[in-house]
């Protein structure tokens, strides 16, 4: 059989170039896409009003102004707030990291009669649509008395399907010898998911802390139904509500709401950059376990 000519090869590494260039465009065209709505608010937190409606559009602001940072902390309350959300929040994480590390030790370890049906019947939940379960979900959390308090907020997000599913996949990459060693020393279920899973699945802890810590910040539709009393509001629901009140008062309200919005998502960022090396090592790690 006659071997395939060089000018063959020449065309199709021509053409897997061509491809790779193609894709590496895609993937820029998209990263710039996404940090355009992060430049715009940044430089617009530093410009002050008539810049804002300036036309043309200009991205660096001249003077650069403070004055917007001042008006956000002073006008919504921003301690407050902030103290709130980072309570709630790094509640639902180290709750959401405990459970679900404890619920998919046992589904990857533990041997107990219908462990499959109850993973798989979980993993199901997952086709469930939130909003279909907010009805049902207010209906409980009214009947405990826990509206407008935070353990109202805390509680029905500490459990995350996802989070144990990514655990459990973790956890099943870990050796069994581990554990058979420890169970033959006597130690105990609890023990062994104490001293040695979750040394051993630092990076996966790390995937659901971002996950549970994020989610948990960002949260605006369970809060605003939860809430009641102003003092406790997070910052999200407080920079929503809030936004009509300053436009009534002040009028044009940009460069104080994308202020706000910087101070909110900026801790996001420092969670995001603190854990980055165990986030991505989780992510590749549990999914290449079936």
């Amino acid at each position: 059989m006659s071997q395939p000519s060089l000018p063959f090869y020449r065309r199709q590494q021509f053409g897997a170039a061509v491809g790779k260039l193609a894709v590496c465009a895609l993937l820029i065209a998209g990263a710039l896409l996404s940090f355009f709505p992060f430049a715009w608010m940044v430089s617009t937190a530093f410009k002050t009003p008539p810049q804002v409606l300036a036309v043309p559009i200009r991205w660096l602001p001249d003077p650069i102004t403070g004055e917007n940072f001042a008006a956000a902390w002073r006008r919504f309350d921003f301690a407050r707030y902030f103290l709130n959300t980072l309570f709630i929040s790094s509640a639902v994480t180290v709750l959401s990291v405990t459970i679900c590390s404890m619920a998919g030790y046992a589904f990857a370890k533990r041997r107990f009669w219908g462990r499959e049906m109850i993973f798989n019947l979980l993993l199901a939940t997952l086709t469930i649509p939130g909003a279909v379960l907010m009805t049902p979900l207010f209906l409980v959390i009214l009947k405990l008395g826990w509206i407008n308090k935070f353990i109202g907020i805390i509680v029905p997000f500490c459990v995350s399907v996802t989070n144990i599913f990514l655990m459990r996949q973790y956890i099943s990459t870990l050796p069994t010898e581990l554990e058979e060693a420890a169970r033959i020393d006597g130690a105990s279920d609890f023990t062994i998911w104490w001293r040695i899973i979750l040394p051993l699945s630092k990076p996966a802890m790390a995937t659901l802390a971002i996950f549970s810590f994020v989610g948990a910040w960002d949260g605006f539709l369970w809060p605003l139904i939860v809430l009641k009393d102003k003092a406790m509001w997070t910052l999200n629901v407080a920079l929503g509500l809030l936004q009509q009140e300053y436009i009534a008062a002040e009028g044009s309200p940009w460069g104080v709401m994308m202020a706000g919005s910087l101070l909110v998502v900026l801790p996001l960022i420092g969670v995001f950059l603190t854990l980055q090396r165990y986030f991505m090592s989780g992510l590749t790690i549990g999914a290449v376990k079936g």
